[in-house]
Protein backbone atom coordinates (compact mmCIF):
# COMPACT_ATOMS: atom_id res chain seq x y z
CA UNK A 1 0.00 0.00 0.00
CA UNK A 2 2.52 2.58 0.84
CA UNK A 3 5.03 1.78 -2.82
CA UNK A 4 1.44 2.29 -4.13
CA UNK A 5 0.97 5.76 -2.67
CA UNK A 6 5.10 7.00 -3.14
CA UNK A 7 4.68 5.89 -6.81
CA UNK A 8 1.66 7.66 -7.42
CA UNK A 9 3.16 10.83 -5.41
CA UNK A 10 5.94 10.20 -8.07
CA UNK A 11 4.02 10.55 -11.15
CA UNK A 12 2.63 13.73 -9.95
CA UNK A 13 5.98 15.12 -8.39
CA UNK A 14 7.67 14.05 -12.45
CA UNK A 15 5.00 15.98 -14.14
CA UNK A 16 5.54 18.79 -11.94
CA UNK A 17 9.42 18.84 -12.22
CA UNK A 18 8.72 18.49 -15.86
CA UNK A 19 6.44 21.71 -16.24
CA UNK A 20 9.21 23.75 -14.04
CA UNK A 21 11.86 23.15 -16.66
CA UNK A 22 10.75 26.48 -18.66
CA UNK A 23 13.58 28.74 -18.92
CA UNK A 24 11.70 32.30 -17.81
CA UNK A 25 13.79 35.04 -19.27
CA UNK A 26 14.75 38.20 -17.64
CA UNK A 27 12.17 41.08 -18.53
CA UNK A 28 13.98 43.86 -20.58
CA UNK A 29 12.25 47.07 -21.78
CA UNK A 30 10.90 46.58 -25.42
CA UNK A 31 12.81 48.77 -27.88
CA UNK A 32 11.45 49.69 -31.06
CA UNK A 33 13.91 48.91 -34.51
CA UNK A 34 14.21 52.36 -34.67
CA UNK A 35 15.29 52.78 -30.83
CA UNK A 36 17.75 49.41 -31.04
CA UNK A 37 19.30 51.52 -34.05
CA UNK A 38 19.75 54.36 -32.42
CA UNK A 39 21.48 52.56 -29.58
CA UNK A 40 24.00 50.73 -32.26
CA UNK A 41 25.00 53.31 -33.40
CA UNK A 42 27.32 56.88 -33.29
CA UNK A 43 28.97 58.78 -35.89
CA UNK A 44 32.47 60.29 -35.58
CA UNK A 45 33.90 63.71 -37.01
CA UNK A 46 36.27 62.00 -39.56
CA UNK A 47 36.27 60.88 -43.05
CA UNK A 48 39.04 58.24 -42.46
CA UNK A 49 37.35 55.20 -42.37
CA UNK A 50 40.42 53.13 -42.88
CA UNK A 51 41.45 54.62 -39.31
CA UNK A 52 37.85 53.92 -37.48
CA UNK A 53 38.18 50.05 -38.81
CA UNK A 54 41.61 50.18 -37.32
CA UNK A 55 40.29 51.95 -33.98
CA UNK A 56 37.44 49.01 -33.90
CA UNK A 57 39.63 46.25 -34.27
CA UNK A 58 41.54 47.83 -31.44
CA UNK A 59 38.73 48.01 -28.92
CA UNK A 60 37.26 44.57 -29.51
CA UNK A 61 40.98 43.46 -29.26
CA UNK A 62 41.27 45.24 -25.98
CA UNK A 63 37.94 43.93 -24.84
CA UNK A 64 39.01 40.14 -25.21
CA UNK A 65 37.37 39.70 -28.36
CA UNK A 66 39.16 37.81 -30.81
CA UNK A 67 38.59 39.08 -34.98
CA UNK A 68 37.47 36.38 -36.90
CA UNK A 69 37.00 38.46 -40.18
CA UNK A 70 37.75 41.60 -41.37
CA UNK A 71 36.86 43.54 -44.88
CA UNK A 72 38.11 46.70 -45.23
CA UNK A 73 36.67 47.38 -48.58
CA UNK A 74 32.68 46.73 -47.30
CA UNK A 75 33.82 48.39 -43.67
CA UNK A 76 32.99 45.26 -41.72
CA UNK A 77 34.30 43.16 -38.96
CA UNK A 78 33.05 40.20 -36.96
CA UNK A 79 34.36 39.06 -33.94
CA UNK A 80 33.44 36.65 -30.62
CA UNK A 81 34.37 36.46 -26.93
CA UNK A 82 33.48 33.50 -24.57
CA UNK A 83 33.18 33.15 -21.15
CA UNK A 84 31.71 31.37 -17.77
CA UNK A 85 28.43 32.92 -15.82
CA UNK A 86 25.73 31.13 -14.41
CA UNK A 87 22.09 31.40 -15.56
CA UNK A 88 20.40 29.42 -12.23
CA UNK A 89 16.63 28.47 -12.67
CA UNK A 90 15.11 28.37 -8.97
CA UNK A 91 12.35 26.53 -9.84
CA UNK A 92 14.01 23.98 -12.05
CA UNK A 93 16.30 23.32 -8.70
CA UNK A 94 13.58 23.24 -5.88
CA UNK A 95 11.75 20.84 -8.43
CA UNK A 96 14.50 18.62 -9.19
CA UNK A 97 15.56 19.01 -5.02
CA UNK A 98 12.38 17.82 -4.13
CA UNK A 99 12.39 14.75 -6.54
CA UNK A 100 15.68 13.70 -5.24
CA UNK A 101 14.22 13.75 -1.87
CA UNK A 102 11.37 11.93 -3.23
CA UNK A 103 13.52 9.31 -5.06
CA UNK A 104 16.21 9.05 -1.82
CA UNK A 105 12.41 8.14 -0.01
CA UNK A 106 11.59 5.71 -2.78
CA UNK A 107 15.08 3.91 -2.95
CA UNK A 108 14.39 3.32 0.78
CA UNK A 109 11.11 1.88 0.93
CA UNK A 110 12.52 -0.76 -2.53
CA UNK A 111 15.57 -1.97 -0.08
CA UNK A 112 18.17 0.25 -2.63
CA UNK A 113 16.38 -1.86 -5.98
CA UNK A 114 15.30 1.99 -7.07
CA UNK A 115 18.55 3.95 -5.83
CA UNK A 116 20.00 4.21 -9.19
CA UNK A 117 16.33 6.88 -9.74
CA UNK A 118 18.14 9.63 -7.84
CA UNK A 119 20.96 9.73 -10.31
CA UNK A 120 19.23 11.94 -13.13
CA UNK A 121 17.92 14.31 -10.50
CA UNK A 122 21.40 14.93 -8.96
CA UNK A 123 22.89 15.30 -12.14
CA UNK A 124 20.30 18.06 -13.43
CA UNK A 125 20.69 19.93 -10.26
CA UNK A 126 24.57 19.84 -10.53
CA UNK A 127 24.11 21.19 -14.41
CA UNK A 128 21.70 23.46 -13.05
CA UNK A 129 24.46 25.39 -10.70
CA UNK A 130 27.54 25.08 -12.89
CA UNK A 131 28.42 28.16 -14.76
CA UNK A 132 27.76 27.97 -18.59
CA UNK A 133 29.69 28.63 -21.42
CA UNK A 134 28.91 32.44 -23.06
CA UNK A 135 29.63 33.22 -26.81
CA UNK A 136 29.62 37.10 -27.70
CA UNK A 137 29.56 37.59 -31.32
CA UNK A 138 29.46 41.17 -32.54
CA UNK A 139 29.43 42.62 -35.69
CA UNK A 140 30.63 45.97 -37.21
CA UNK A 141 29.73 47.81 -39.71
CA UNK A 142 31.90 51.28 -40.83
CA UNK A 143 30.61 53.79 -43.57
CA UNK A 144 31.55 57.27 -44.60
CA UNK A 145 28.69 59.67 -43.91
CA UNK A 146 28.72 62.66 -45.64
CA UNK A 147 31.85 64.72 -46.40
CA UNK A 148 33.53 64.57 -43.12
CA UNK A 149 31.88 61.96 -40.50
CA UNK A 150 32.11 58.11 -40.68
CA UNK A 151 29.05 56.11 -39.21
CA UNK A 152 30.20 52.60 -36.78
CA UNK A 153 26.77 50.49 -36.15
CA UNK A 154 27.65 47.57 -33.77
CA UNK A 155 25.31 45.12 -32.88
CA UNK A 156 26.11 41.94 -29.81
CA UNK A 157 24.53 38.91 -29.68
CA UNK A 158 25.19 35.86 -27.00
CA UNK A 159 24.51 32.48 -26.81
CA UNK A 160 24.53 30.09 -24.10
CA UNK A 161 25.94 27.09 -24.79
CA UNK A 162 24.37 23.38 -23.32
CA UNK A 163 23.14 20.39 -25.14
CA UNK A 164 20.04 19.71 -26.45
CA UNK A 165 18.47 18.26 -23.51
CA UNK A 166 19.56 21.56 -20.83
CA UNK A 167 21.11 19.77 -18.66
CA UNK A 168 24.33 17.68 -19.72
CA UNK A 169 27.23 19.00 -17.95
CA UNK A 170 29.31 18.92 -21.71
CA UNK A 171 27.90 22.15 -23.25
CA UNK A 172 28.34 22.29 -26.77
CA UNK A 173 25.08 23.75 -28.65
CA UNK A 174 23.32 26.90 -28.34
CA UNK A 175 19.74 26.43 -26.49
CA UNK A 176 19.30 30.37 -25.83
CA UNK A 177 20.41 32.96 -28.44
CA UNK A 178 19.51 36.74 -27.39
CA UNK A 179 20.36 39.86 -28.92
CA UNK A 180 22.24 42.36 -26.42
CA UNK A 181 19.35 45.42 -25.59
CA UNK A 182 21.53 46.64 -22.92
CA UNK A 183 22.35 50.42 -23.77
CA UNK A 184 25.16 50.78 -21.28
CA UNK A 185 26.96 47.91 -23.32
CA UNK A 186 26.77 49.85 -26.26
CA UNK A 187 27.79 53.21 -24.20
CA UNK A 188 31.06 51.32 -22.97
CA UNK A 189 32.13 50.12 -26.46
CA UNK A 190 31.21 53.90 -28.08
CA UNK A 191 33.38 55.51 -25.50
CA UNK A 192 36.15 53.32 -25.91
CA UNK A 193 36.28 53.81 -29.72
CA UNK A 194 36.00 57.04 -29.26
CA UNK A 195 39.53 57.37 -27.24
CA UNK A 196 40.89 54.74 -29.29
CA UNK A 197 40.30 56.68 -32.38
CA UNK A 198 41.96 59.87 -30.37
CA UNK A 199 44.99 57.42 -30.12
CA UNK A 200 44.88 56.63 -33.50
CA UNK A 201 45.47 60.55 -34.06
CA UNK A 202 42.45 61.44 -36.22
Amino acid sequence: MIKKFVSIFLLIVILFGSSSTIVYAKKVKTLTQLERREMETRFFDTSDTEKVIKAAVNTLQDSGFIIQEIEPNLGYIRASKSYKRKFINKGRVAGQSFMLALFAAYAVFSYGSTAYYVTDPTRRISNELHAKTVVVDTNVNVDKFGKNKTKVRIVFSQKVLQNADGYSYVKSAPTRVLKVYDPKVYQEFFAQLDKSIFYEGI
